[in-house]
């Protein structure tokens, strides 16, 4: 016969923080196990645990993982970069793109003066022999 005892649940990392008994209604255990513990603490300082029920409730059901995953990742550059966030990042970023696109417009004008000067160094020859004009 199957134990019909109640099933035991892991407490997630929000509960054990709580220390409040983990249930399966727990609005958190799904994206916060108890091995993402440092995450939900990141979370938790950042957001707090309402606020973070609050957005979870805000967005559709389908796209939750996808803002934990963002809630997580601004928690984390927070912690990283206490100033800025993930602002200080993504403008390192742009710094950078702009820097590489100079550079490739210089690399392109060298190509473009070099193709100049081969064309006025006289008639091009293809295989050895000059082509008429």
């Amino acid at each position: 016969m199957a134990n019909a005892g109640p099933s035991v649940y892991k407490a997630c990392a929000a509960c054990k923080h709580q220390r409040r008994k983990c249930d399966q209604y727990c609005a958190l255990a799904k994206y916060f196990p108890a091995e993402k513990s440092d995450d939900f603490e990141n979370v938790y300082h950042l957001f707090g645990l309402q606020n973070t029920l609050k957005i979870l409730k805000s967005v559709d059901e389908d796209e939750r993982d996808t803002a934990i995953e963002s809630i997580i990742m601004e928690a984390g550059m927070r912690l990283e970069y206490p100033v800025h966030g993930h602002f200080s990042v993504a403008r390192k970023l742009n710094i950078e793109i702009e820097n590489t696109e100079k550079e490739l417009e210089l690399v392109r004008q060298k190509i473009h003066l070099c193709k100049g000067a081969d064309n006025r160094g006289g008639p091009s020859t293809r295989e050895g022999r000059p082509v008429d004009p």
